[in-house]
Parts: C-alpha cells; structure tokens; sequence
C-alpha cells in the first residue's frame, strides 16, 4: 500500500509539473514588472476596499460568477 500512494505521489507531482506552460503568454508580458492600477474592490458585504491599502501584503484576489 505504501508503494501505490508513493507511486501515486511521483506520477501526480510529474503530471503537475508537465502541464505548466514553458513560458509566459506573449499576452501578458506587457503587464509583468509593471504596478497594478489602483482600483476600489466591493466585497460580499458591501465594503469597498482600495487595492493600494494593501501595498506590502500578499493579496489573493479569487474572482468567480455563478453564472
């Protein structure tokens, strides 16, 4: 059993690492090195947040829709 999930392990972390592009999208390297614009954020509660008053932090911004 411990063979199969070391087994399992290599073959996922291998998967993983293959299916990373090998370079950056010719789409976004005018973005890359440059700041982000300095934009308000609502969030679920209505509370609108400036994005420069996280300057220094790490910040995930997770963007979904239901639709």
């Amino acid at each position: 059993m411990r063979w199969l999930m070391l087994g399992l392990a290599v073959v996922s972390t291998v998967s993983f690492l293959l299916a990373q592009p090998s370079s950056t999208p010719d789409a976004l390297k005018p973005y890359i090195g440059k700041p982000v614009p300095n934009v308000t954020l609502v969030d679920v509660d209505g509370k609108k947040h400036k994005l420069s008053s996280f300057k220094g932090k790490v910040l995930l911004l997770n963007f979904w829709s239901p639709h």
